[in-house]
């Protein structure tokens, strides 16, 4: 029998907001690339990354 072990690694502050940053942007072209919001798509890029990591630890 095979012993389970955990592959999740802890990202670094660096790498969520590289995935952050990420997230944004592609929001923001989805949105049709218009200047002024990108506050909202930071805020919106975090709380998916968020409800992201969140479903895939159930």
């Amino acid at each position: 029998m095979k012993n389970k072990t955990n592959n999740c690694t802890e990202k670094s502050p660096e790498q969520i907001e590289e995935d952050v940053r990420l997230t944004a942007y592609y929001l923001w072209e989805k949105k049709g690339s218009n200047n002024g919001s990108d506050i909202e798509d930071w805020v919106e890029a975090e709380s998916f990354l968020k409800n992201l990591n969140t479903v895939s630890q159930n």
